[in-house]
């Protein structure tokens, strides 16, 4: 599960990130379960996990972009 805290998304207590750092977000699509596979990349490192509906991958966008 993702959470928004204004200009940060945490992951169960895994990771935090603030998205005023990400530099772009890339994402496809698995065809065998639907899920979608998600990089927030900042500078040289990345941020990987899995979001199972769409909303969840326009959600995060527009956090983003909000933030940008």
């Amino acid at each position: 599960m993702i959470d928004y805290q204004q200009e940060y998304v945490s992951a169960q207590d895994k990771w935090i990130v603030d998205l005023r750092d990400v530099d772009f977000i890339t994402m496809k699509q698995n065809w065998d379960d639907n899920n979608f596979h998600i990089k927030m990349h900042i500078g040289t490192k990345e941020v990987r996990f899995i979001l199972e509906q769409q909303e969840e991958v326009d959600k995060l966008i527009k956090q983003w972009k909000e933030y940008r």
